[in-house]
This record gives C-alpha cells, structure tokens and sequence, in this order.
C-alpha cells in the first residue's frame, strides 16, 4: 500500500511532459491560432480557468470558516470535563482526561493545516484578481484592433460602391442622346459637359477608393501579422499560467491534507517513547484503583470509620440491687462486674474472630425483651455513640447530644449489619446513623409535596433532580449573577427562565398584549419574595386549574423582573463596544456573521439563557395575528432589559432595540433549533 501510494505520488507531481508542451507546435493547432477565431477562442477557455478558480476559492473559504470553527470547538470544550482531575484520582478518570487531552494535541495540529487553507486562499483570490484584470485588458486590446480593421474595410467597400456607382452614370451617359442637354440649378448643360464633370468625380473617387483599400489591407496585415500573434501568444501564456498555478495550490492542498493526517497519527499513536492513545487507554488498573480506595480506611485515623456505633450491642448487666436480692457470692458478684464492663467500640483485628461475629449480627438477643428495656437499650447506645464521636472529633463539652426518634431508630433496625464508609468527622451531627441529617431534601420531593394536594400541574422544571450537598435553602434568585444561579442549579438555564416560558407558551402565546400588560406589583412582589425565600417554590409559577388570564401576565412580568434584576445584563456590558461595532456594519450578511461571533464568545449560562427566550420570542410572535405582539413589539420591550445601554449615550434605546433585531435575526444561524 505504501509503495502503490508513493508511486501515485511521483505520477501526479510529475504534472505535464516535455511531449506534452510539444503538443501545441503541431500543424492543426498552429492553423486554429493563426485563424480569426483564435483569440475567442482563447479568451473562452481563459474565462473557464478562472471560473474554476473562482470555485475552488469558494471551497477554500467554507472549508476554512469550518475548520476554524472545528479547531476552536475541539480546543475548548474538552476543558470543561474532569477538571477536578488529581493524581489521586482513579487511574480510569485520569486516563480518560489524559485521552481527552489529545483533542488539544489534534487542534494543536489542525490549526497549522487552517492556516495554510488560509493562506492557499489569499494566494488563489490574489491570482484569481490579476488573471481577471489581465484578461479584460488584452479582451480590450483585441477588440479595438479588431474593431480599427473592421471600419476601415467597410470605409473601403463605400468608397468602392461611390466609385462602381459613378462608373455606372458614365456608362449611362455615354449611351444617351449627345444632343439632349440637362436642365440644372446652374442652368444647362450639355453631353460634352456632363461627361467632363463625371469624369472629374470618378477620377476622384478613384483616388479616394484606392487610398481606402490600401489602408484597410495595411491594417489588416498589421493585425494578422503582427498583432494577433502577439495578442494569441499571450493569451496562451495567461491560461498556461492561471492553470499552472492552480495545479501547483491543488497539490498544496493534497500535501497539507496529507500532513494533517501524518501528525494527527503520530500525535495519536507517536513513533517516538512517548505514550500513545492506545496505551493510555489500555493503561487503566481498575482493581488497583479499588484496593487503593478501600484501602484507605486502613489507615491511622480512620478505623473508627470502619464500625457502625449504633449497630455495637449492649452487653448485658445485672443491677447491683438485683444482684443482692438473688443472693450471689460476693466473689460472683466481682466476676460478673468484671465481665460486664462497658463494651469497646474500637476494633482490633488482631482479635479472635468472635467480636466480628458480635459485629455482624449485633442484634441475636433474645426478641422477649420488654419494650422499656430496648429504648433504655437504645438512648444508651446513642449517648455513648454521641460521647465517642464527640472525643474523636474534639467537640466541645457543652455540645448538646442528638436525640435519636423513632422514625430513624426503625430505620438502623432495618439497616443492620452495614459498615459507614466515611469518617465520623464527617457527621454533620452526633447521631451517625442519621445519614439523612446532613442532606438538603429533593426538589422532585419538595414540588411532588407541594402539588399533591392543590390542583396546580407537575412543574416540568427539575422534577428529577436533587439540591448541590452543601447548599443552603434560602438561596436568593432574584439580584444574583447568572452564572452563580446556574452552578447552584447544576444546569444550564435557570430554573425560573424555564418555568416562566413553559407556562408562557402553554396558556398565553394567544393573550393579546401578553409582555406588554403589566400584572398587580403587589402580587409579583409577594411571588418574588417566596421564590428568594425557598427556591422550591419555582413551583407556585405554574398557574391553577381555574387559572385567570392576570395569572398569566404575572408570570411574564416576572419573567421580565428577573432579567431586569440581574446585576449585569444577559448581554454582557463588557462587549457593548463590539455591539456597536456590529451595528454599523451595512452588510447584513457580515453583520449577522459578526453578531454571530458575538454570541459564540458568550459565557455559558448567558449563552443557552440567551438561546432559550430568542426560541421563546419566536414562539410569541408566531401567534401575532391573536397576541398583536410582533417583533417591533416585543424588541421596545425586550432591549432595554437584556442590552446595556451605551456609554457615550446612555439614553439611546435605539442602540438597545436595534441590537435586539439583529439577536432575533440571527438566533436561527447562532443557535441550534429546538
């Protein structure tokens, strides 16, 4: 294969033979370029070189804006994944972020091979310019040598038709009556007299004609000759050149495509020690990585991690009163005390192999205990458990102990048995078996609890996700930075922009005036305050079975209220001076392209906010016929909330409106459809 591929190699970069050039001395061609129709001829095939050209820079230019777009996409987004990354991590996660750092190395690449399209491109546009403008200057040449020769020959055949015409009259008169006489201005005049003055005329245009013949055939020589060889001969060059060149950029294109795809090889799989994509992947140790992990609660500090407290049993012990009364010697009486100390609640493994049966089924009591005996049971352990866990983790001795309910009790009844996997430090309260203390309830929860006993629709906005661990409840939303919402979310869009436009486009796509009637202040204010309250109540958004048409407007002007809050626009103000620039551009076509770019720089959270209520606007004005709330409408209303104003004119709101009508305009190019 390689052999075959190299060999094609030399055939194409050998391009035209020696034989080949010789061609165009033969007879049949010398007789097509020494003929008239030589330099159309000529000129036709020139214009389909350059047409070729021309396309060929078209497909240079779209392979260059896409590939551009590909290196930039393939160098960034690989970034956004497993940052977290360390060398303690699982040997499976650090090489997969280290093969997703080859999508760096193949941009890396990928970029030398854009540039030299780029390059290729300017060089075929510069050729493609000069070739033109050579060819319309000798078309011009052609056509006015050609157009010279053209009058003088019909000069020529007047002059010879005035003459030939002349002749006839003399022939005519000649044959006539030499007695009769003509009657003229000037008076009469005889035969003798005509003939004279015919003769003086022809003689003149005798003169006049052969001057006219001999012009025209020197300027016709002249062109044959000398001319048209010159002007065939240089237009031969000009298509042997522009197709010369094209042949050389086309096999530039064939070697750089080539070396994109040699490097991308060795940048995968190098020939060099390095390590290749292959042998990162094959690289993983999966059951290394687990005994690593379990491993690590072998070590100092972490082996009271390794024992549930709660699940250690309660030894059995006699009250001392008890033991009087049945009478036990006193020597029986030391012995059973001895025996029944408080129990240990660390664990050695160097210990016989009866505390791990204990650990294991803690629970092999007898089921006849009194219910009395099993609570006091139970807050004893809790109170050890909490008087353990508050000297490991150097709690304060004025720590109030957790009381463990009922509820949670049932639950480590059910849960026998198993081990915690993390440290006691990490107990968010004295009680470790209450794993749930620490946790921030569900959204899905919280909205299923909220709309079970009202008649509002499940909310269709994280109906199956739960809060960040760590988060607090009383997280504002309103007045708090996109990108903060949307890291507390963990989405892309925040929660409210999604619900507000879900209930917008199911019950008021078709109320008239919708974003441009206002709801009660009163009601929004109260609305925004429980949602800054508990971002749970996103679910009071969605409007009742016996819904009003107000309810509806309230959610839109909410909608509005949020963009209006946030402390930068969706548009950030930091690149309101490219704004300005992309509004005086007059081409629309390069506008668009400019906002387009605009848009593509956009962080994130501003970018799928943005995409998000262009798509939605649209849906609005799709249904204007029964709104009235068209594009002119919607941009007054929209511009200045999600537009910074200008600096030098603060004022303006045509500057905000107008660079709302190109985002809708471009929103289709920029964004992918819904």
């Amino acid at each position: 294969m390689v052999a075959s591929s190299s060999s094609g190699r030399d055939k194409a970069s050998k391009g035209d033979k020696p034989q080949d050039i010789q061609l165009l001395d033969k007879q049949e061609i010398q007789n097509v370029l020494n003929s008239d129709v030589a330099i159309n001829a000529l000129l036709g095939r020139l214009k389909q070189s350059l047409l070729t050209c021309e396309e060929f820079i078209k497909f240079l230019r779209k392979k260059v804006f896409f590939e551009q777009e590909h290196v930039e996409e393939l160098g960034k987004q690989f970034k956004h994944f497993f940052m977290d990354t360390t060398n303690s991590s699982p040997s499976l996660k650090r090489r997969i972020h280290d093969i997703l750092e080859y999508d760096g190395k193949l941009a890396k690449v990928k970029k030398s091979y854009v540039s030299a399209l780029q390059k290729m491109y300017d060089e075929m546009s510069a050729l493609l310019f000069t070739m033109t403008k050579m060819r319309k200057s000798v078309k011009e040449n052609s056509r006015r040598l050609e157009k010279e020769v053209s009058d003088a020959i019909h000069t020529a055949e007047k002059s010879q038709s005035r003459y030939n015409s002349l002749c006839q009259d003399w022939d005519k008169l000649r044959l006539s009556d030499p007695t009769k006489t003509k009657l003229t201005l000037r008076g009469s005049k005889t035969t003798k007299e005509q003939e004279e003055e015919l003769l003086r005329k022809i003689d003149t245009a005798d003169l006049e004609y052969k001057q006219k013949v001999d012009h025209s055939t020197s300027l016709r020589a002249t062109f044959i000759n000398k001319e048209r060889p010159k002007i065939v001969s240089e237009l031969k060059d000009l298509i042997l050149e522009t197709d010369t060149a094209l042949s050389i950029q086309l096999q530039k294109y064939t070697i750089w495509t080539e070396n994109l795809i040699l490097n991308s090889g060795v940048t995968v799989a190098p020939m060099e020690a390095s390590k290749s994509m292959r042998s990162v992947a094959s690289s993983v140790t999966n059951a290394k990585d687990l005994y690593l992990y379990l491993n690590k609660y072998n070590s100092s500090g972490k082996t009271g991690a390794m024992v549930n407290k709660n699940l250690i049993p309660v030894n059995y012990k006699k009250h001392p009163s008890m033991i009087k009364i049945s009478g036990p010697s006193p020597s029986t009486n030391t012995n059973s005390l001895s025996k029944t100390t408080t129990p240990s609640f660390s664990v050695d493994t160097g210990k016989s192999s009866k505390n791990k049966k204990t650990l294991e089924s803690p629970h092999t009591q007898s089921n006849t205990s009194n219910l009395g005996a099993s609570t006091s049971s139970t807050k004893t352990a809790a109170s050890t458990s909490g008087a353990a866990l508050g000297a490991a983790a150097g709690a304060a001795a004025n720590t109030t102990p957790h009381v463990v309910n009922s509820a949670s009790s049932k639950e480590q009844e059910k849960d026998k048995g198993l081990l915690l996997e993390e440290p006691p430090n990490d107990f968010k309260t004295l009680d470790p078996g209450n794993s749930n203390a620490a946790r921030i309830p569900s959204v899905a929860t919280d909205l299923t609890m909220a709309t079970s006993e009202s008649d509002r629709p499940l909310s269709q906005v994280q109906t199956n996700t739960s809060m960040p661990p760590g988060t607090q409840k009383n997280f504002k939303t309103f007045g708090v930075p996109l990108e903060t919402l949307v890291e507390y979310e963990q989405d892309m869009v925040p929660a409210i922009v999604r619900q507000c436009i879900y209930v917008i486009d199911k019950y008021g796509l078709d109320l008239e005036g919708i974003y441009r009637k206002t709801a009660n202040i009163t009601e929004m204010s109260k609305l925004k305050e429980e949602i800054d309250k508990e971002p749970d109540n996103i679910a009071m958004i969605l409007p009742s079975k016996n819904y009003k048409e107000d309810d509806i407007y309230l959610v839109a002007s909410l909608l509005k209220a949020f963009f209006a809050s946030l402390p930068d626009t969706l548009l950030p103000a930091e690149i309101t001076e490219d704004v300005k620039t992309c509004l005086s551009i007059p081409d629309e076509k390069t506008r668009r392209n400019f906002m387009h770019g605009l848009i593509y720089k956009l962080p994130d959270a501003q970018y799928w906010t943005l995409r998000a209520l262009l798509f939605h606007l649209k849906r609005v004005v799709s249904h204007e016929p029964i709104n009235r709330m068209g594009t002119k409408q919607l941009f007054i209303i929209w511009g200045p909330t999600l537009i910074s104003p200008h600096d030098e004119e603060p004022n303006d709101v045509g500057f905000q409106i107008k660079t709302m009508e190109v985002l809708y305009d471009v929103a289709d190019q920029a964004f992918e459809q819904d």
